[in-house]
């Protein structure tokens, strides 16, 4: 099979090829480089194609120039087509990491850095080693991630989460806690402030409100995206999540809470409201974003979360770490401020 890159595809045909693909991620969807061009920066589809033209291959790419280096981010991707063969897709990596590496050259870039949703394997570790790559100080997308089949029935999903949880959920109902979906600015509005108190009460690094709202309109304006808060039975708001649907796949995106009453946690209500949806909408899987490697202690950053996350059924997908690829000299500056930024974050040691 022969195959070429061609740079900047059009956006329709990369979202028919992705939604056909067996994980559909918002992160390489066109509506997610628009989020990147609305914050100054570039973004571009780049498509790889057989002799006879059909589309194999490829992934959206993404500037980002910040204080500590300018770099090339392939946000979840490359993504292939599950068809190809061991060979093909060997092929189709290296003309498409060839191509990428000789562009970044030219516009100047510090480095790439490749976070893709692939499984973490020793075959794949080799094949970015072998061209170059390291890995990244620090990642940019969840690295360890937990994914629940939700083609089950809500009585079967029910039954498979733990004890705890569906009996919490169900006091939830009882207690009347009640929940609302909205795609509204005054819901964001709602989300950032409860989001301020959960910073402030964790003691963790926060993405900035305009990061936010950006990223939550590029996809709320196509129906890709909700605000989901809960409220205790007083009417105080308690918990408040952003979740996305692209494809067959929804996401649990951000989240904040109060959890005023711990004998009424409405985060659970809101986690089951988003399964709810995402069935309502066709997906057919769930993704709870980042959860703790297996080796962690108590002091990462998700350890908690993974608890409550794992607690709703599911397996654990470990995805190939975040790597670099060094263009200049600058890019030793960029690792050695990130490096010291994700051991402070209670990511590295």
């Amino acid at each position: 099979m022969t195959l070429r890159v061609i740079k900047d595809i059009d956006p329709q045909l990369w979202n028919v090829f992705l939604k056909k693909q067996i994980f559909t991620i918002f992160v390489q969807s066109p509506d997610y480089g628009d989020f990147y061009r609305s914050m100054s920066e570039k973004a571009w589809i780049w498509g790889i194609v057989d002799e006879s033209n059909n589309l194999v291959g490829g992934s959206l790419i993404v500037s980002v120039h910040a204080r500590r280096g300018n770099f090339i981010f392939v946000p979840y991707g490359p993504i292939f087509d599950s068809e190809l063969t061991e060979d093909e897709l060997k092929t189709a990596f290296d003309i498409f990491i060839k191509e990428l590496q000789l562009f970044a050259h030219k516009e100047k870039y510090d480095f790439i850095r490749c976070s893709p949703f692939f499984a973490d394997t020793p075959n794949w570790r080799e094949a970015f080693s072998q061209r170059g790559f390291r890995l990244a100080p620090m990642h940019i997308l969840a690295e360890y991630t937990w994914l629940l089949d939700i083609t089950k029935s809500e009585d079967e999903l029910l039954k498979g989460m733990e004890k705890n949880h569906r009996n919490l959920i169900r006091r939830c109902e009882k207690e009347g806690i009640r929940v609302d979906i909205s795609v509204t600015s005054e819901a964001l509005v709602d989300f950032n402030d409860l989001l301020d108190a959960t910073a402030l009460r964790q003691n963790f690094h926060r993405f900035p409100i305009e990061y936010i709202k950006k990223e939550f309109f590029s996809f709320a304006l196509r129906g890709e995206a909700v605000v989901i808060r809960a409220y205790l039975p007083d009417g105080t708001l308690d918990t408040a999540g952003i979740f996305m649907f692209y494809g067959t796949m929804s996401c649990y995106r951000h989240a904040a809470s109060k959890l005023t009453d711990k004998k009424i946690p409405t985060s659970y209500s809101v986690q089951w409201t988003a399964i709810q949806e995402a069935k309502r909408r066709g997906c057919t899987r769930h993704n709870f974003w980042g959860i703790a490697p297996p080796d962690a202690d108590s002091s990462h950053p998700f350890y908690g979360l993974t608890h409550f996350k794992k607690g709703f059924g599911g397996q654990p997908y470990a995805l190939l770490p975040c790597h670099d690829l060094p263009i200049s000299w600058r890019y030793w500056f960029t690792w050695f401020v990130e490096k010291i930024r994700s051991v402070k974050r209670g990511f590295a040691k």
